[in-house]
């Protein structure tokens, strides 16, 4: 069954499958959604990779290096939070650490566009879906929450009738 969904959702999906338990499955079904995991995983990797490269590349310069500024930042943050720290010793001044807090909000607000873009691209899977029953005993195997059982649905089974004929009255 070819689906199109977006990178995101699974991601989502992933995460969960990766974990799950499949004890009380038909060796059968457990096969298909190992193949649904499997099928997956590329795009969940090819996801992290490209946002740690973006994370990487989008690093603002900095007299000291970034990382090195955030340690020192860190640093200074569990510092001030003890009141028997002698201010003499932190790693940077007041002044210093709030201009560095507004460069790395920048850069988190500048990252986190360009995840949201690869997240939200729409990708192509060709799975065999799972019966009712089988989900069920998946679901059974598992402590899963109600949004992390439609994640997954949404991926593993056939849609609904309702989705079906909704599906159908788009594409006329």
């Amino acid at each position: 069954m070819k689906k199109s969904i977006k990178t995101s959702e699974i991601l989502a999906a992933y995460n969960v499958l990766n974990t799950a338990k499949y004890g009380s499955m038909e060796d059968a079904d457990k096969i298909k959604v190992w193949k649904i995991t499997r099928v997956l995983k590329p795009i969940a990797t090819k996801f992290d990779e490209d946002s740690k490269d973006a994370a990487e590349k989008m690093k603002p310069k900095m007299d000291g290096g970034f990382d090195e500024m955030l340690q020192k930042a860190q640093e200074y943050e569990r510092l001030i939070r003890d009141p028997k720290t002698d201010s003499k010793k932190l790693p940077m001044g007041a002044a210093e650490y709030d201009a560095f807090i507004e460069k790395f909000k920048e850069y988190n607000s500048l990252v986190t566009k360009a995840v949201e873009d690869f997240a939200k691209k729409e990708v192509s899977i060709d799975v065999e879906p799972l019966s009712d029953e089988a989900f069920g005993k998946l679901m059974a195997s598992n402590d899963w929450t109600f949004g992390q059982t439609t994640a997954l649905s949404d991926i593993l089974c056939e849609p609904v009738e309702a989705e079906k004929t909704e599906s159908k009255k788009g594409k006329k």
